[in-house]
């Protein structure tokens, strides 16, 4: 077993696109429960108040298992979409080439030049079986932690939203009919790693949402349909000589990219609302300290320096996570 190989598969800069809205939804859930416990100093105090204070100290007692385990959730799922995504297209023929290391470009007469590209589990020979299989332990670990977080928590209905998850992500790249294959991808990303995982997330520790999870949740699944266009514009050749008509593909090159930029664009607008909102204006200066990340992000794309821009993708993703908490906190 190539142990780098296996660690290469995870994909780990996708990571940052499960890890944000999760840290998102636990920031904003616990600003959510420290409002409700907080009461006007009055004499007598009014029940409606006592009622929410012994509402906020159930939520309060068990924030963090529920908080872990949604996390838990999050990565266990991302990875087993990986591994599902490897096994798909890889017995597909899709990842033809994907056998060699990162660093050594592939070459791509079509365009011109060399494009560096991450080695792909099945491409390199490891048996179909053995991805499915890993792909499945994921998921299996994914279901276990989504069951306990909703038994902890008794938001039952966060069953339905799982299973979605779970067939959401088998059905990207697997089935006879793989949405991911008719352009769909960013469509499915921006709900289930944006609305889904944010609103879910808050959902589960707070018992509630509200506009600003709304908001926040939006910003988080642009971000992740940022990382996933990064990766479509970069195997735009391959996936259209092999059938896959992802949103890259169906645009055209140089209209998949002005639909990043203006992605990158309305995530930042939309996150500085949100960040300032929380804590204003300290919020907004945070986040735009890390400006100039987006800017060599969005000028990578056109130059096809797809590693360095998944690279600030992810550190985007992560940024605006890190800077709610820290607003929210504060």
């Amino acid at each position: 077993m190539d142990l780098r190989l296996w660690l290469t598969g995870l994909r780990p800069k996708t990571l940052p696109a499960s890890i944000a809205p999760v840290l998102v939804g636990a920031a904003l859930a616990s600003r959510h429960i420290d409002q409700l416990g907080t009461c006007v100093e009055i004499h007598p105090v009014p029940q409606e108040c006592v009622a929410n204070q012994a509402i906020a100290e159930t939520l309060q007692a068990h924030f963090w298992p529920v908080a872990i385990l949604c996390m838990l959730v999050a990565v266990f799922l991302q990875i087993a979409v990986n591994f599902a995504n490897d096994y798909s297209d890889g017995i597909r023929g899709t990842d033809e080439g994907r056998d060699m290391a990162e660093s050594e470009p592939e070459p791509d007469a079509q365009r011109g030049g060399g494009i560096s590209k991450p080695r792909r589990l099945v491409a390199s020979g490891v048996p179909p079986k053995h991805v499915l299989a890993a792909a499945g332990i994921a998921a299996a670990l994914a279901a276990i932690c989504g069951l306990a977080a909703v038994v902890v928590s008794q938001a039952w209905w966060l069953l339905a939203v799982g299973a979605l998850s779970l067939l959401a992500g088998w059905f990207y790249t697997g089935g006879k009919h793989p949405y991911g294959y008719a352009g769909l991808g960013e469509v499915a990303v921006f709900l289930f790693f944006g609305l889904a995982a944010v609103l879910g997330t808050e959902y589960a520790l707070a018992g509630g949402i509200d506009a600003m999870g709304v908001a926040a949740a939006v910003c988080c699944g642009l971000n992740a349909v940022m990382l996933l266009m990064v990766n479509n514009l970069r195997d735009i050749v391959e996936d259209e000589r092999h059938g896959k008509r992802t949103l890259a593909v169906r645009l055209g090159e140089r209209r998949a990219t002005v639909l990043f930029t203006a992605c990158c664009i309305a995530a930042w607008v939309l996150g500085l609302f949100v960040c300032m909102t929380l804590w204003l204006p300290w919020g907004g200066v945070l986040l735009i300290s890390g400006v100039g990340v987006p800017v060599r992000m969005v000028s990578s794309v056109p130059k096809r320096r797809f590693r360095t821009a998944l690279s600030d993708a992810g550190f985007q993703t992560l940024l605006f996570a890190v800077v709610v908490v820290i607003a929210a906190a504060v």
